[in-house]
């Protein structure tokens, strides 16, 4: 896995304030984004493990599948800033419901790289990963739902 050279980085961050501002709005994406970036530091396909490569594939099939999401998260919040501004960290009226479907989004995507972790120390299943990961995506399509309406 090839990492971001600190100037691209820097470029998308740029990219990002643009786009979500520095409040409330790039708080909900950053919450989402480094959700993602633990679950992928624990699947990890580069470490050796003991798992088999079958359940491995079904952990990086999840993991891409959340990082998918992601781009739905900053449609989201790219939208969501638009339509109802920012005003620091307060959430705008008319924006509480889809604000809180991102929290429990990010939220749910921790608790799926903790189950992953789990799972790799043979303590939980590859079922509670994927249910996990099915909360947060039922999150992530409510939250454009009510962003549709």
């Amino acid at each position: 896995m090839m990492r971001p050279r600190p100037f691209a980085r820097r470029r998308e961050a740029k990219k990002l304030d643009k786009e979500l501002g520095h409040m409330l709005w790039r708080q909900a994406y950053d919450r989402f984004a480094r959700s993602l970036d633990r679950y992928w530091q624990i699947v990890d396909p580069e470490e050796s493990t003991t798992i088999p490569q079958d359940e491995l594939n079904g952990l990086i099939n999840a993991g891409n599948v959340l990082t998918d999401a992601l781009a739905s998260v900053r449609g989201i919040c790219t939208v969501a800033r638009e339509r109802f501004g920012e005003h620091d960290l307060d959430i705008p009226p008319g924006a509480n419901d889809i604000h809180r479907f991102l929290s429990r989004a990010a939220n749910d995507l921790a608790a799926t790289a903790q189950a992953a972790a789990m799972f790799k120390r043979g303590q939980a299943s590859l079922a509670s990963v994927g249910r996990r990961a099915e909360k947060v995506l039922e999150s992530v399509q409510s939250a454009q739902q009510l962003l549709k309406s």
